[in-house]
Formats: C-alpha cells, sequence, structure tokens
C-alpha cells in the first residue's frame, strides 16, 4: 500500500471566532498532515485574513463567491494532492489522535470507501456521545451493514470526522451543490452503497453545538430533502436485505424532516411528508409524528 497523505479541507463562511480553534487542532495532531486547504466561501467578517496570518506553509487559503459549503468542500478536494481528504468544518476540531486512528484504520482496511472516528456533540455544559445502539460492543473495523447503524441511530460519521479516499471520490463523485441539507448524508451513503465502511468509536472529533449561524439551526425545509429520493431509487435497484435497511435509514431521514416541519409549525408539509409510503415504514415513530401533527403540537 502507498503511503498515506491527508489533504484536509476546511470549509469557511464567517467563522472568525472559532477558525483558529479549528486549525490549531490540525497542527496539533500526532501525525501531521500533507496539507491544510481552507476554502473561504465568500466571508464578510475577518476568517480569511486570520487563515492568511497562519505561518505553517501547508496552509493554503482559496477564495471564492458564496457557493454553498458542498461547492467549497469539492473545490478543496480538487486542490488537494494527498492520497485521503480529511474534512473538517470550521466550527469544529479534532483530537490530537484523529489522523494517527484514520492511518491505521486505513492500513487495516484499505478497501474502505471511507474512514471515520467516534465523534462527541460539544454542547458549553459539557460533552453528549451520539447514539449507536448497535455498536455497542463494536470496536475499530468494517460495520457490518451501514444502514442498519444509521437507521436506529444518530449518523456515523460527520463532516468533520470522516476522511474520503481520493481514488474513490473519482469513482463516487463529491457532494451534491445547491443543498442545504444532507449534502454530506447524500455523499457517505452513495458511497456506502458501493464500498464497506471503516469505523473506530473512539471519539476523535468535536462537533461543536454553540456556533449561531449552524445549517442545523437554519429553517427547515418543506419539501423532500432531494437526497432521499436519489437514494431511493437508487435502491430499487438492491438486493432485498440491502434495500430493506436502506429504506429504513430513508424512513427515518424523512420522519425526521417531518418532525422538524411539525415543531416548526409547517404541519401541512410534515403532513405531506409523513403520508409518503417510504414514511411508513418507520413504524412507531411515524405514527408519533402523526399524533403530533393531528394535535397540532
Amino acid at each position: 500500500m502507498s503511503e498515506v497523505q491527508f489533504s484536509v479541507v476546511i470549509p469557511l463562511y464567517n467563522k472568525a471566532a472559532t477558525i483558529v480553534r479549528s486549525i490549531d487542532s490540525v497542527l496539533q495532531q500526532s501525525l501531521a498532515a500533507h496539507e491544510i486547504i481552507v476554502v473561504d466561501n465568500g466571508s464578510t467578517d475577518d476568517s480569511a485574513n486570520l487563515v492568511s496570518a497562519q505561518k505553517d506553509a501547508r496552509i493554503r487559503l482559496i477564495q471564492q463567491s458564496n457557493q454553498g459549503v458542498s461547492a467549497a468542500r469539492n473545490a478543496g478536494i480538487a486542490a488537494a494532492t494527498g492520497t485521503h481528504i480529511a474534512l473538517l468544518d470550521a466550527d469544529d476540531a479534532w483530537a490530537p489522535g484523529f489522523l494517527a486512528a484514520m492511518q491505521a484504520l486505513i492500513a487495516a482496511h484499505p478497501e474502505a470507501g471511507w474512514y471515520a472516528g467516534g465523534y462527541a456533540f460539544r454542547y458549553p455544559e459539557g460533552d453528549k456521545a451520539p447514539s449507536h445502539p448497535t455498536l455497542d460492543s463494536f470496536t475499530a473495523g468494517l460495520l457490518p451493514d451501514y444502514f442498519a447503524v444509521v437507521s436506529q441511530g444518530d449518523m456515523v460519521a460527520t463532516a468533520s470526522s470522516v476522511v474520503l479516499p481520493s481514488h474513490v471520490l473519482q469513482q463516487v463523485g463529491r457532494f451534491a451543490i445547491g443543498e442545504r441539507i444532507g449534502e454530506d448524508q447524500d455523499l457517505w451513503a452513495r458511497i456506502a452503497l458501493q464500498f464497506p465502511v471503516a469505523f473506530d468509536p473512539t471519539v476523535l472529533a468535536y462537533y461543536y453545538q454553540d456556533s449561531p449561524d449552524m445549517a442545523t439551526k437554519a429553517r427547515v425545509d418543506t419539501k423532500e430533502w432531494p437526497f432521499i429520493a436519489r437514494l431511493e431509487k437508487a435502491g430499487r435497484q438492491l438486493p432485498f436485505e440491502r434495500q430493506k435497511t436502506l429504506y429504513q435509514y430513508l424512513s427515518r431521514q424523512l420522519v425526521g424532516q417531518a418532525s422538524q416541519l411539525v415543531l416548526a409549525k409547517e404541519f401541512d408539509a410534515a403532513q405531506k411528508l409523513l403520508g409518503k409510503p417510504l414514511a411508513k415504514i418507520a413504524g412507531m415513530r411515524w405514527a408519533y409524528w402523526q399524533v403530533r401533527n393531528y394535535l397540532h403540537l
């Protein structure tokens, strides 16, 4: 196996308060990154200047107009020269052993389509572990069924805890442009349809929840997230058991979107999503949100 070289790609938009923290977490890795590519997506604050002030020669700043986070990540991927792309958002951070753990995972499972380390939601009051009920006794290795895992718990990977082989991206493609929600889940899923997925559950990344402009805090889309329909269509070509776990995962995503719409009092849009056959696969979760919708809670 050839030497692993990590190209770190950081999309940046108005994160002057956190971008130095993110870069510092890369510079403090026990295994050095090959390069650090920061793509400034049209920031209007001091973010780009803070990146330019960094003295490490491995840091490159790319500046472009605001075209969305997918376009920023794709620009960084296009500019990367490493064998593997390690993604990190500008308001998150890695533990010092993240890249070393990913290198070990790659060495053990070079056939994987992507690699991820465990993460923690970081709140001002402390860290919270994500829920992975099917992985209680799991140690680092290949997941038996990625879609089965994420249909019953939180996502295995965030856009700050995943490493993507460059050759896989050449085969599968990059992030979908123009989609505010789910562009990362879409890519993880497209790759997982064709490759095994490797995971180390050790907490190696911190997903900060105190950023005032997090995408997850933005207005909820009233139309079905585009990646759901794309993956539902792709699933029609799968053997029954693989299709079953994929559709369970997509059902959870659809009902999760409907639940956000209910909480935002977008009842008509929630009802429309919950009426789709795919939503009913989620079972009791679907019924629960039907009741909330009926009661206008």
